[in-house]
């Protein structure tokens, strides 16, 4: 069953998404090839340093907003879920 976002957690999405061309490139693709944007971010790991979804790396984690390399904070779905984005 579909809900809509609230006004906060659409916040959290623009916040994830702005800024940073390739990850929106990197989901843009994932959609067009048929997968569920919203469940492809949720599983991305969750950046430390500046709570964006990166990349899985050998590192753990890369992310192109900031350049960190390494151990992720959590999941974008945990991340969400718990409440950091509030």
């Amino acid at each position: 069953m579909a809900r809509e976002m609230s006004a906060s957690e659409q916040k959290a999405w623009m916040h994830f998404l702005e800024g940073d061309p390739m990850f929106r490139d990197f989901v843009a693709r994932q959609t067009r090839a048929g997968d569920e944007a919203h469940q492809r971010i949720a599983s991305q790991p969750m950046c430390p340093k500046c709570e964006r979804p990166g990349f899985h790396d050998v590192y753990g984690m890369a992310c192109n907003n900031c350049g960190y390399r390494g151990a992720p904070a959590m999941t974008t779905r945990q991340y969400l879920k718990e409440g950091w984005w509030k």
